[in-house]
C-alpha cells in the first residue's frame, strides 16, 4: 500500500439538512491510498449506551490494559522541539444550518499534545511537541492564537474558527485554565462569529466551560468529542479512549445548560472489529446518540498511521481499514435517523502519512465523490449504486466474547512478533 500524509480530519461532508456548524470538503484533493478490506457482516439499533462490565470482566480487564500499554508504548516523542507555530492552517467555506454559506479557517495550534495519548488508532502524538519538557508554555500558545486572529492582506474572510490543539482543549495540562479564557477573550475581539474546539468529556465541566462561553460573549461554541462509540467494549477497550458513559453524558448536561453545541466523532471500524461488526457498531451508537438528542455527528472511517496500534496490527495482516463500501453502508443504514456527516479527510486527507479506506481501482474515486455529493445534498440518492468489486456485506451482531477473544489472539500475534 501507498502512504499518503496533509490536511485536517476536520474537513468533512456536511448536509445542509444537519444542525451544528456544519463542515467543508477541503482537503480531498488527494488521490485515495489502495489498502482494500474484505467485507462479512449486519447490524441492530438500541436507544441506550450498553455497558458490559459484566462480560468476562476480569479478561475483558486484561485485555485493555494490554492494549492501552501497547498505545503508550508505542507513542515516540521527538528529540528536537519543534518551532511555536501553528503546524496546520486552512480555509474553507461550510453550510450554517439556516443554508449559509460562510468561512472558516482551521487551524492547529503546536502544543504539547494529548495528555492521554491512549487511542489505538491517533497518531497526533508524532506531529506535535509530545514528551519534551520545553515543547509548550502558556505564552507560545496565547501568541500562536494572537498570530492566527490576526487578519492579513489577502487572507480569504472567515466567521468559522475551528482551533485544534492535538487533544483537549479543555485539559488543564494541555492548555492552562488561564490561558483557556484569554483565548476566549482574543476570538471575541477578533470577530470570530463561531468557535470550534475539541475535549475528552471529563474536562468539559461547568466550573470550566462556564468562564470560557462568557468570556466569548456572542461567539457560538462548538465542541468536539470523540465519544468513537457508543458501546464499553469497543470504546474502553477496542480503541482504548478514556470516556466513560457517565462523563460523557455529564459533559452533554453541561454544555446544554451553557448554549454550547456538541459535535461528536464515531469511528467506522475501529481496530480488532470486523466490516460487518463496524456497521452494527456505528448504527447502535447513532441510535443512543439521537436518544439524547444530539444531532451533530461526524462518521470517521478509520484510517492507520505510523505509531499506533492500529499500524502493527496492519502491518501484522491483522487489520484493514474500512472498505469503501462499508462507509456507504453504514451511512445507508443511518441516514433516516439522521443525516450524518462523513470526514473527508479520513478518505482522502493529506494532514499525516495513512493507509486509507477504500475500494477496487475502477470504483475508489466515484465512491468518494458520490460521499462528497451526499455531504452537499443531504439526499441518499446521491449515494453510490454498486460496483462489480463490493464483497457481500453480513453485518452481525457485537458479540463481545467473540470479539475479545480474537483482539486477545491478535495482541498474541503482535507479541510474537516483538511489538
Amino acid at each position: 500500500s501507498v502512504l499518503m500524509g496533509p490536511d485536517w480530519r476536520e474537513a468533512v461532508f456536511p448536509p445542509s439538512a444537519s444542525p451544528g456548524l456544519l463542515e467543508g470538503r477541503d482537503g480531498c484533493a488527494a488521490p485515495p491510498v489502495r489498502a482494500h478490506a474484505r467485507l462479512d457482516d449486519r447490524g441492530t439499533r438500541g436507544l441506550f449506551m450498553p455497558e458490559h462490565a459484566s462480560d468476562a470482566p476480569i479478561q475483558v480487564r486484561d485485555l485493555r490494559r494490554r492494549i492501552g500499554d501497547l498505545s503508550l508504548r508505542l507513542r515516540t516523542a521527538g528529540t528536537q522541539i519543534k518551532p511555536a507555530e501553528p503546524r496546520f492552517t486552512d480555509y474553507d467555506k461550510i453550510r450554517l444550518p439556516g443554508g449559509e454559506l460562510v468561512g472558516r479557517k482551521k487551524v492547529i495550534i503546536m502544543s504539547g499534545g494529548c495528555s492521554v495519548p491512549t487511542c489505538t488508532m491517533c497518531p497526533f502524538t508524532n506531529l506535535n511537541n509530545y514528551g519534551l519538557a520545553e515543547g509548550s508554555s502558556s505564552e507560545s500558545l496565547l501568541d500562536q492564537v494572537r498570530r492566527t486572529l490576526t487578519r492579513t492582506e489577502g487572507e480569504p474572510a472567515y466567521e468559522v474558527l475551528s482551533l485544534y490543539n492535538d487533544g483537549s482543549f479543555f485539559a488543564p495540562k494541555e492548555i492552562p485554565r488561564d490561558v483557556q479564557v484569554e483565548i476566549a477573550r482574543l476570538v471575541a475581539a477578533a470577530g470570530v462569529k463561531h468557535l470550534v474546539v475539541e475535549s475528552l468529556p471529563q474536562f468539559v465541566t461547568e466550573p470550566v466551560l462556564a468562564p470560557f462561553v462568557q468570556a466569548l460573549g456572542g461567539v457560538r461554541l462548538e465542541i468536539g468529542i470523540g465519544l468513537q462509540s457508543a458501546d464499553e467494549l469497543v470504546r474502553e477497550t477496542l480503541v482504548n479512549t478514556r470516556i466513560s458513559q457517565k462523563s460523557f453524558e455529564r459533559a452533554l448536561s453541561v454544555m446544554a445548560g451553557l448554549g454550547v453545541d456538541p459535535k461528536i466523532y464515531l469511528l467506522i471500524k475501529p481496530p480488532f472489529l470486523s466490516e460487518g461488526e463496524a456497521v452494527t457498531d456505528v448504527v447502535k451508537s447513532v441510535d443512543y446518540l439521537t436518544g439524547l438528542g444530539v444531532r451533530g455527528m461526524t462518521l470517521c472511517p478509520t484510517r492507520v498511521s505510523r505509531h499506533t496500534v492500529a499500524w502493527e496490527l496492519w502491518q501484522a495482516g491483522q487489520y484493514t481499514p474500512p472498505n469503501l463500501w462499508t462507509v456507504v453502508e453504514a451511512v445507508r443504514r443511518v441516514h433516516e435517523r439522521l443525516a450524518v456527516r462523513v470526514a473527508c479527510v479520513n478518505l482522502r486527507g493529506t494532514d499525516f502519512e495513512s493507509v486509507f479506506p477504500d475500494a477496487c481501482p475502477a470504483c475508489a474515486d466515484t465512491v468518494v465523490d458520490a460521499l462528497m455529493r451526499f455531504g452537499e445534498s443531504g439526499d441518499a440518492g446521491d449515494l453510490p449504486a454498486d460496483c462489480s468489486c463490493r464483497p457481500p456485506l453480513k453485518v452481525t451482531a457485537l458479540d463481545h466474547a467473540a470479539i475479545t477473544a480474537r483482539a486477545a489472539q491478535q495482541l498474541n500475534v503482535l507479541e510474537r512478533a516483538g511489538v
